[in-house]
């Protein structure tokens, strides 16, 4: 089982099937960049309310959504803290510094938080993002189609039928599946 981007995949399958390379390596990806910021509860001045939030593309913010970690993960963070993980677009080349100072302006812009946080961490994830464009469910009917072919190669990941984690998991469980009853 091959359980990684569609373009790792390709590179690795083209000495076995050139075609089955090609349509792996079409899928497109974007990068991601994720930052974490952590606040004092007593000085975090914005409400938690829900999991987070969406900001709409025609804001033409960099942030782009924000998740309240300790709401979706209680035990992920200290009582006495509050943890932000915000999500910015496009493929920002700046410097950690400077991007941490975007998102706190965006976020004092749309929620209100004004307090400075106690640690940030800013993570980059370069081409990690599949981008299901037009044709996309093609692309994939001829992959599967391909994979009949090339008996006991199984493939995961987000470059398929769903780009978040439960669909990673799973499309990984549904490959297991099949390696298992495949052994049968």
């Amino acid at each position: 089982m091959l359980a990684c981007q569609a373009y790792e995949a390709g590179e690795l399958l083209r000495p076995v099937d050139g075609e089955l390379a090609g349509l792996l390596e079409s899928v497109g990806y974007n990068s991601s960049v994720t930052l974490s910021l952590v606040y004092r509860r007593d000085e975090f001045d914005s409400a938690e309310s829900g999991f987070g939030f969406l900001i709409p593309k025609k804001e033409r913010r960099r942030l782009v959504a924000c998740t309240w970690v300790g709401t979706k993960f209680p035990y992920r963070v200290p009582e006495d803290k509050v943890m932000l993980r915000c999500f910015v677009g496009g493929t920002p080349e700046e410097d950690d510094e400077s991007l941490v100072g975007v998102v706190r302006e965006e976020l004092r812009e749309t929620v209100g938080a004004g307090a400075a946080p106690v640690l940030s961490r800013v993570s980059r994830w370069p081409r990690s993002m599949a981008q299901y464009t037009v044709g996309h469910q093609r692309r994939v009917e001829a992959i599967e189609a391909r994979l009949k072919s090339i008996s006991g190669l199984y493939l995961a990941g987000n470059a398929y039928t769903g780009v978040g984690v439960p669909d990673c998991a799973r499309m990984g469980k549904q490959a297991a599946g099949r390696i298992i009853a495949s052994a049968r």
